[in-house]
């Protein structure tokens, strides 16, 4: 007779070894140390909304001191719509995600709120990109520097150069002082020089905008599309025998 394995002990074999891949969860640690794990449902009055099991609770964001959860689908998906220039898918897959997620202290929910106020005002639509950013800075005080420059790259878009300017001058002070950037701030560092290289060469301060080009498309290049246009602005800069301060 041939012996037989309950289905039961097969699980615990394959669990033991490694060969069943670990369920993702997402964790919550509160001020008093508390971790709790679980799913991570959405943000709503100032609330984390959390799953353990089949209970739904709701942990006050005052009582939060970190947050892990990684990117959602949508946000790769849109962040790579972005890159590509397609500001509108980027928008599609991002007010959704934004609605329920903002306020959540992760860098994907954070940034995901801002690149929704850049995506409005690459499509034209300024009012819903002030709104963006207007709720971006109230659920992530922290974070102002992406919201300044979105607001510089509306003014830029309004030819509005000295606003624009007075918002990219100390982000770009900043970014000087960083010799290896982290994730995110990369990307803001790299925008922000963009726009400073336009509003130079508006003025016709070309070698400076030149520099700052240069420096987005070495230094910061997170933000690919950013790097792009930077390398294509250097060039056209060094075709006219610009060179860099």
């Amino acid at each position: 007779m041939k012996a037989s394995v309950s289905p039961t002990a097969i699980a615990l074999i394959f669990f033991g070894t490694g060969l069943f891949p670990a369920i993702a969860q997402d964790s919550l640690v509160q001020n008093d140390g508390q971790q709790r794990d679980g799913q991570i449902l959405g943000v709503k009055s100032g609330a984390i909304r959390f799953k353990v099991g089949p209970v739904e609770t709701s942990v006050p964001m005052a009582n939060v001191k970190s947050v892990i959860m990684a990117p959602p689908k949508a946000y790769n998906d849109a962040l790579a719509a972005w890159q590509k220039g397609d500001a509108a898918a980027a928008i599609t897959l991002l007010k959704p995600l934004v609605g329920n997620f903002i306020g959540l202290p992760t860098k994907w929910a954070s940034r995901s709120a801002s690149l929704l106020g850049d995506a409005y005002g690459t499509t034209g639509k300024i009012a819903e990109a002030k709104k963006a950013f207007a709720d971006f800075q109230l659920a992530y005080p922290d974070a102002a520097a992406s919201a300044d420059v979105g607001l510089a790259r509306l003014a830029v878009a309004k030819k509005d150069f000295d606003t624009a300017r007075k918002k990219l001058t100390p982000i770009i002070e900043n970014a000087k002082k960083v010799l290896l950037p982290e994730s995110g701030e990369s990307a803001v560092f790299g925008q922000a020089l963009l726009l400073m290289g336009e509003v130079q060469e508006s003025a016709g301060e070309n070698p400076a905008a030149l520099e700052n080009y240069l420096l987005a498309s070495t230094v910061f290049r997170e933000d690919k599309a950013v790097v792009a246009k930077a390398d294509e602005r250097a060039n056209a800069l060094k075709e006219k025998n610009v060179l860099a301060p």
